[in-house]
């Protein structure tokens, strides 16, 4: 019995590979492969459109995904019936983007927030175009709103695009807004933040795979609380600076390992935040610390 595990393609796939490296997974990825490669008997990967793993999940077509939290927002307004269907399991910090409002600048200098707008879309019929029409509607309702709610086949933003756009606003996802200001969109407001999130269908979770997806989770959690901190090891030979190096680093962390050297002195060991590092490093060898070791923590299993 294995674990179906739907990983996505476009901006995700870069963090999410090496989320599975960090957990100790090798994945072997192809450009046009949709099935690719872990060495893990017990998983069986699938490569497609992130936005369709909430669906598919909430169907029994798979156990595990991992996806956007505003495309799981999409799913669940747009198929309330089956949204206990999904469960999310970790939020992966990573895949950061806003679900922003937008107009053109050019077309509509004057509207510069979601209520100009309102006021703007009183004297007309409007277009909002976007790919997440369930949370346009709910989003529109909120503010008071009508329009018609477009999905574009292509670029969104393209229909904002001068001098005669298909829409007069668009609600669509960014990470930096970049793309947007070098068409000359002006963002009114945001609908939400998203980040990318482990999700679970809940009947696998509760049967006979839970075993298995709950040691996925430990490993995914474990390289998580990893990623971005280093192991210390240093020597303090001469045993009066050892309260004063133990003072130092009970500024940045509880409980270091202290191993009794043969010869005399101490071996001190910790895990840091790497961004730490350079604040604590000189401190430490002006404190009577020596021969400092740092190496990359891969995880960390609590």
């Amino acid at each position: 019995m294995t674990v179906k595990f739907y990983i996505p393609d476009g901006h995700l796939e870069p963090p999410v590979l090496k989320l599975f490296a960090r957990a100790g997974f090798k994945v072997s990825v192809t450009e046009r492969g949709y099935n690719p490669e872990i060495d893990d008997p017990g998983i069986t990967l699938k490569r497609i459109r992130p936005q369709d793993f909430p669906f598919v999940l909430s169907i029994g077509k798979g156990d595990l995904a991992i996806t956007g939290s505003d495309i799981i927002r999409e799913f669940k307004l747009g198929y309330p019936r089956r949204a206990d269907k999904i469960r999310e399991l970790l939020d992966l910090k990573f895949g950061k983007t806003k679900l922003c409002v937008a107009i053109s600048e050019d077309i509509l200098p004057d509207v510069k927030t979601i209520d100009d707008f309102r006021r703007y879309s009183k004297k007309r019929e409007v277009v909002v175009a976007t790919e997440y029409a369930n949370i346009a509607e709910d989003y529109l309702k909120k503010n008071r709103i009508k329009a018609i709610i477009q999905k574009p086949a292509g670029k969104t933003e393209a229909w904002l695009i001068p001098p005669e756009p298909e829409a007069d606003m668009i609600i669509e996802t960014t990470e930096t807004g970049k793309t947007l200001r070098e068409n000359r969109c002006r963002i009114i407001d945001t609908v939400l933040e998203a980040t990318a999130r482990l999700i679970v269908n809940s009947d696998s979770f509760k049967g006979g795979k839970g075993e298995k997806i709950r040691e996925i989770v430990q490993l995914f959690n474990g390289a998580l609380k990893g990623d971005g901190s280093v192991n210390v090891c240093m020597n303090v030979l001469d045993p009066k600076n050892l309260d004063p190096v133990l003072n130092l680093l009970g500024k940045y962390v509880k409980n270091p390992t202290i191993t009794s050297l043969k010869g005399g002195g101490y071996d001190v060991f910790i895990v840091i935040n790497e961004k730490e590092l350079k604040f604590l490093l000189p401190e430490l060898i002006k404190k009577g610390a020596s021969s400092i070791a740092i190496s990359d923590t891969r995880m960390i299993i609590e």
